[in-house]
């Protein structure tokens, strides 16, 4: 049997030592890149609302005027004649008969979905003004809740601000 000499491991040894050391100084001695450009990923971003709080604040805003819209559905395409909904219509039109109560219908049907609108809009973006460079960054984050609440209320409100076009337009002979 072939022992290994005592001496051929030392050599070895040393010399991948000294690899391991020239490779150490050459790693020390690069120089970095230097990156100035990342400076927006640095920022803080602050929402102005709080995403999960805007999202329930949003559906509470929302029941009173999908509840409308239900109920006129199903009373007016279905045919069916459910008393809470048409308790529900027939305070809508006491309201809007009142004369000092006139602006509580719109303000349910129309003002809570723009108000939706507006806060869970506020709840997913983040600006950000570059004075140096004049620019704005405007990030959107994906909160799921958020845009499914957010698309909800475009429709809503699109869809009673429509009716109120439609309703109020005057056909001239």
């Amino acid at each position: 049997m072939m022992q290994p000499n005592s001496g051929d491991c030392i050599i070895s040894l040393n010399y991948c030592t000294m690899k391991n050391i020239e490779f150490e100084r050459k790693l020390e001695d690069l120089k970095t890149p230097e990156t100035d450009n990342l400076k927006h990923q640095q920022l803080l971003k602050i929402t102005i609302l709080n995403a999960k709080k805007s999202s329930q604040i949003g559906i509470v805003f929302l029941i009173v005027p999908c509840l409308f819209l239900l109920g006129v559905f199903i009373k007016y395409k279905l045919g069916l004649d459910f008393k809470i909904f048409t308790a529900l219509e027939d305070l809508m039109v006491k309201l809007d008969k009142s004369f000092y109560l006139k602006w509580i219908s719109p303000l349910l049907l129309v003002g809570l979905p723009l108000i939706s609108i507006v806060m869970n809009s506020l709840a997913i973006t983040h600006f950000y003004w570059d004075k140096v460079k004049k620019e704005l960054l405007i990030t959107i984050k994906y909160r799921l809740a958020n845009i499914i609440l957010l698309i909800i209320s475009i429709g809503i409100a699109a869809i009673f601000i429509l009716y109120a076009i439609v309703e109020n337009i005057h056909h001239r002979p």
